[in-house]
């Protein structure tokens, strides 16, 4: 730990999604330990309606703004409690404004508004992970962006492969640990399948789960293989309950946890003690986190939604393929399947359908300590945290 750098608080400001909550965490987790920082979190407020949208409109005038443009938005957007919270943390703390003693981060573009006004009231720094819509990330310190958003290479933009997380692989084996203890595995393959859900561009029915969840349960008992096994808060309730059904009649599952009913959250764990990891492909977050983790992970191709949406994404790629438009123009699915054509190519990501492939050929055993240390140093939190520090004024 290093105090020379004066960061004394870091204040998390979150939307209430626990992947944009994972990625501010992990970055600020890191940045802690460099510097003995405290951490605080906060939620901000989220609007509906006509407030949601006045305030949207309004937080362009944040991109070049004052303190008193961000007290006015702040008024408009109910954040008097979050102004009132976070100057109590302050006042504690002996913290004035102005001291650069302070970093608020937050992820996604709901709480980036409220952290930019934040940081005009106090003057303290203020860092994004993701491109935030309306405001963007030019009126930030720090800006932690991933490479699928083709980010302009700025002073204050560090790029990433795939999200920041809060995976410190030094702390799986023992939550491994921990969770076998109490849900015991009868083999020594045991593989871990992390489930996401709907959101505007995918689609995991269950219809889905059925066939390729059961395909999984199928192979695992055939090969004596144990599944452990959990779902995101997005999983739909349809979808939950057929895996609920399959997941009891197969016995090759040792272990299943729903998102929606319980906030403990075994994906580090998991980590620490699978010899494959299977992911869904609408979580950029859960394939990250299987990589920072150490593990090649097998991506499970879910539903795509049909549409006009779905349809200008492929005319899109089409044209960014043909060279009439920048790869920067691409959006939605075929943007997402950017990042994992790249942990593909560095052998970190493996399609089922080869995975499936390869296990006729020969058995898949875990991967060895060269494949492994590939990957050692694969921790974009860390690698972004350690980028704040170094550019600390």
């Amino acid at each position: 730990m290093n105090e020379d750098k004066s960061i004394r608080v870091i204040v998390i400001l979150s939307d209430g999604i626990r992947g944009h909550l994972n990625q501010s965490r992990g970055v600020a987790l890191w940045l802690s330990m460099m510097t003995g920082a405290e951490i605080l979190e906060a939620e901000v407020p989220l609007l509906s309606g006509a407030v949601r949208t006045r305030a949207k409109a309004a937080s362009r005038k944040l991109v070049q703004g004052n303190r008193r443009d961000a007290r006015d938005w702040l008024a408009m957007a109910d954040g008097d409690a979050v102004v009132r919270r976070v100057g109590q943390w302050f006042a504690e703390r002996d913290i004035h404004e102005g001291t650069r003693e302070v970093l608020i981060i937050s992820a996604g573009s709901t709480p980036a508004p409220y952290n930019l006004a934040l940081g005009y009231i106090w003057r303290c720094a203020c860092a994004t992970v993701m491109t935030p819509g309306i405001v963007g990330t030019d009126p930030f310190d720090f800006a932690i962006v991933p490479e699928h958003d083709y980010p302009d290479r700025k002073p204050n933009v560090i790029v990433t492969l795939g999200s920041p997380n809060s995976i410190m692989k030094d702390e799986l084996k023992k939550q491994g640990e921990a969770l076998l203890k109490e849900y015991p595995a009868n083999s020594s393959k045991i593989w871990s399948i992390l489930i996401g859900g709907d959101d505007g561009n995918y689609s995991v029915s269950p219809s889905w789960i059925k066939k390729r969840i059961g395909h999984i349960m199928k192979i695992a008992e055939q090969e004596e293989a144990d599944l452990y096994i959990t779902t995101s808060r997005r999983t739909s309730s349809g979808s939950v309950e057929a895996l609920k059904y399959i997941a009891s009649h197969s016995t090759a599952v040792r272990y299943l946890l729903i998102a929606s009913e319980s906030d403990f959250n075994p994906i580090p764990a998991m980590l620490g003690f699978s010899t494959e990891i299977f992911c869904t492909e609408d979580s950029v977050n859960m394939v990250s986190e299987t990589v920072t983790g150490g593990h090649r992970a097998v991506l499970l191709r879910v539903g795509h939604k049909k549409g006009i949406k779905k349809m200008l994404q492929d005319a899109t790629a089409w044209l960014v393929g043909a060279g009439a438009l920048p790869p920067n123009m691409l959006w939605g699915i075929p943007k997402f399947d950017l990042v994992f054509e790249h942990f593909a190519r560095h052998d970190a990501l493996l399609e089922f359908r080869e995975w499936i492939k390869r296990r006729h050929e020969t058995i898949i055993e875990p991967q060895d300590e060269e494949e492994r240390k590939m990957w050692e140093e694969f921790n974009e939190a860390k690698r972004a945290a350690q980028w704040i520090y170094d550019n600390w004024h």
